[in-house]
């Protein structure tokens, strides 16, 4: 059942002050001048049974730029999701990419009984230990790279690479053969129902597998486990971390060290990685272990960094490829040879706007942190090529 007025409380939508703030940074807004985020709450708050549905709800990323900027930390996006809720039980429908494949995968992995052998992609080399204290969750990947395919994205590389340094560094895990999606897309979407669903069943697993800690190379699986389950009745006390959590520590006290690269990168901030979940050194501190990497920074970086143009795989557009071609445009305009990122998302969103273009996107060659770093090791690298 929604209740408004508990979204109202939860997301501090009354502390906005009408300063236009959130719709200076948005990046939506920015090329669409129909967006507008404080006018949107505007029309739910005097909404009446009368009032069609707002469809510009539809068109934010998520991004929590607006947050970042709010001197009242109103939670926007997390208001925005709550209307989609509103929106859905009353019988919108969505707008799905790929014809909702992502969104069908998704509901068919929060079956109890669903039994799935996701390790078919797994090279022989890498070592799992027996026990499933600390697990990799590999998140969509394998089913990225096939619904994905036209797009030559290999979200998978990224996956191995993880997997390599973790081996490098002697880290123990297992990986869990019927992994499930952490269902934070349809959060976004504001499917609810889904996304309880697939948490359940995930809880379950952890709980049944005995784990006590999760590495993931995905920000939204990150984000998703470390602050969104823990907000469920019964939510998991497990120890959640991002690779780079993992990795650049043992880079800045020399346990590990990593090969020779001679590129130009610039790092892309995914939003979950480093505005919700504020890691935006440690990714930085692995790049600066690559020797002859050199690393430059795009005009909007860190906090300030420019949204790839995501969505949860619903109501991609015209304005959503506006906002893609100019996050590549300022990775083109700082010489990088390299786009490096730690989302699969944002790799499959601004290759998507580089193969759909019309010859004058930027071509910078996009690439996953992990794959790079494990690419660049003295011995281990070709084998993830």
């Amino acid at each position: 059942m929604f209740d408004i007025e508990r979204e109202i409380s939860d997301t501090k939508i009354r502390l906005c002050l009408d300063c236009g703030k959130c719709t200076v940074v948005c990046p939506i807004a920015q090329h669409d001048s129909e967006f507008n985020p404080r006018l949107i709450v505007q029309r739910r708050l005097t909404q009446n049974s009368s009032n069609p549905q707002d469809e510009t709800i539809w068109e934010c990323l998520s991004c929590y730029m607006c947050v970042e900027r709010c001197n009242y930390r109103v939670k926007f996006p997390e208001f925005i999701h709550g209307l989609r809720a509103e929106a859905l039980a009353e019988g919108a429908q969505l707008q799905c990419t790929r014809g909702g494949a992502l969104q069908a995968l998704q509901h068919l992995m929060a079956r109890e009984e669903l039994q799935q052998d996701r390790l078919n992609w797994l090279p022989q080399d890498i070592e799992l230990t027996e026990q499933y204290d600390t697990i990799f969750f590999v998140g969509c990947a394998p089913y990225f790279d096939i619904v994905f395919s036209d797009l030559e994205v290999n979200t998978l590389k990224g996956v191995e690479g993880a997997l390599r340094l973790l081996n490098r560094v002697q880290v123990p895990f297992n990986i869990l053969a019927n992994e499930r999606c952490c269902g934070r897309d349809l959060l976004l979407q504001g499917d609810r129902e889904g996304f309880l669903a697939l948490a359940r069943v995930n809880m379950e697993e952890f709980e049944r597998r005995g784990v006590k800690k999760i590495i993931t190379n995905c920000p939204e699986c990150h984000y998703t486990f470390k602050a969104d389950y823990a907000k469920l009745p019964g939510g998991t006390a497990i120890e959640v971390a991002h690779l780079t959590e993992v990795i650049a520590p043992l880079l800045q006290s020399g346990e590990l060290s990593l090969g020779e690269l001679e590129k130009r990168a610039t790092y892309h901030d995914p939003c979950t990685l480093g505005r919700c979940s504020r890691i935006f050194d440690e990714p930085r501190h692995i790049l600066a272990a690559v020797a002859g990497l050199d690393v430059v920074e795009m005009e909007q970086s860190r906090e300030k960094a420019l949204c790839c143009g995501a969505s949860p795989w619903v109501y991609c557009g015209a304005v959503n490829r506006e906002v893609q071609e100019q996050r590549l445009a300022q990775a083109e305009a700082v010489g990088a040879d390299i786009l490096v990122t730690s989302c699969p998302k944002c790799q499959i969103h601004l290759r998507c706007c580089q193969k759909s273009g019309d010859g004058t996107v930027p071509r910078v060659e996009i690439q996953d942190l992990a794959y790079l770093a494990a690419r660049s090791l003295d011995s281990g690298g070709e084998a993830i090529d």
